[in-house]
């Protein structure tokens, strides 16, 4: 009995992740990664924008802060605390994100309403572009920003996944740590 259930489980996860390729990016993540949160770094003289509200007055997106995690290295958190990925399909020179429709149901995007205060992090290559829904979604050296819709603070679910998605660094470059597969 124990077999054949398991044989319809492996047989449903082939079938849904050869179902459409277009969806495979937001149903493949990979379990949860979790690390216990470091403080953030001390950023560099200039690298910060004054900070005034406590966290339960600050809008989602608006503070970024750059850390350094024992197992994941260089990442980037919101201010729930949640790990903060970039997407290789965007595009950093277009204002426009890839990630629309079911994609951003897992992908959460990190929006904001205002200018994101930063910690440890340039506040030059923090920006916003437009989103079809007219939201404003937070990028990094001109990518993008999400978080995995599920994920708790600490948990870099996704990395990884498909190829597609990493952790951000504070320079916006993608993070390889801590990865299911080698990447090309």
């Amino acid at each position: 009995m124990l077999v054949v259930i398991a044989a319809l489980v492996v047989g449903a996860a082939m079938w849904w992740q050869a179902a459409d390729p277009g969806e495979q990016v937001a149903l493949t993540a990979k379990a949860p990664v979790t690390e216990s949160l470091p403080s953030p770094r001390l950023p560099p003289s200039g690298t910060s924008r004054p900070s005034s509200p406590s966290p339960a007055e600050v809008p989602s997106g608006t503070r970024l802060t750059a850390v350094y995690m024992t197992r994941m290295g260089q990442a980037v958190l919101d201010e729930t605390g949640a790990v903060l990925f970039r997407y290789e399909r965007d595009d950093p020179h277009k204002a426009r994100s890839a990630c629309l429709g079911d994609c951003a149901a897992v992908w959460v995007p990190v929006t904001t309403t205002g200018t994101p205060s930063v910690t440890g992090i340039d506040p030059g290559i923090v920006d916003t572009i437009k989103r079809p829904e007219g939201t404003r979604q937070v990028t990094l050296a001109g990518w993008p920003l999400y978080k995995f819709a599920n994920a708790r603070p600490g948990e870099w679910t996704g990395q990884g996944t498909d190829h597609l998605w990493f952790v951000v660094q504070s320079d916006g470059r993608r993070n390889l740590n801590c990865l299911p597969g080698p990447v090309q």
